[in-house]
């Protein structure tokens, strides 16, 4: 288990899902301009931004070490790292719902639900692409939704743009912890692709 905890770097993954958190507490709310494919500049909260790093980063560290020794190892090793990233999104939920009860804006939220919908998306892609490849389409994601995720007029986000619904949107909330959901029973079912 400590071969599996130093590989995958637990401790700074921990400290980086935090400090992004914590980010988005702070920072959240805070608006970029991005244009629009439907005309008009699309709002986009910096909150629904800095939420893909924790599952960049645990691509990465998952990622970098597989090779042909781990994929015939005797323990599950894409299960323990299901629950790393299943962790992390329950670290960034809890700081999420204990700052909003201390008082912190809807945002906080938002950052919760954005956060476990990135970290779901990687489980999901992780196993079909590796995380080599995995990790460069998870950031576009945001970008993406950022650009295209707009209903036409502005007035308000696609219902398949999850990061862009306000932060007390429920269906929202429950799409992001849907995703995080199918991603852990898919990530639990099928090994990643090895990058040798």
């Amino acid at each position: 288990m400590n071969w599996w905890a130093a590989s995958r770097n637990v401790l700074a993954l921990a400290v980086v899902t935090a400090v992004t958190a914590g980010t988005g507490l702070t920072f959240g709310q805070s608006r970029i301009p991005v244009p629009a494919m439907v005309g008009g500049a699309g709002h986009f909260l910096l909150g629904a931004l800095i939420t893909v790093t924790p599952a960049v980063i645990w691509l990465a560290f998952t990622g970098r070490a597989r090779n042909a020794n781990e994929t015939v190892a005797v323990r599950a090793v894409h299960r323990l790292d299901t629950l790393l990233a299943v962790s992390c999104a329950a670290l960034t939920l809890g700081m999420a719902v204990l700052g909003h009860f201390m008082g912190a804006d809807a945002v906080a939220l938002a950052i919760g639900r954005n956060t476990a919908f990135y970290l779901g998306l990687a489980l999901i892609l992780n196993p079909f692409a590796g995380a080599r490849v995995a990790a460069p389409v998870l950031t576009a994601i945001p970008l993406i939704l950022a650009v295209g995720g707009w209903k036409a007029g502005g007035r308000g986000a696609q219902p398949w743009a999850v990061v862009l619904h306000p932060s007390t949107s429920v269906p929202a909330l429950l799409a992001g912890v849907t995703v995080l959901l199918a991603g852990t029973t898919f990530s639990c079912l099928k090994q990643p692709r090895g990058t040798f």
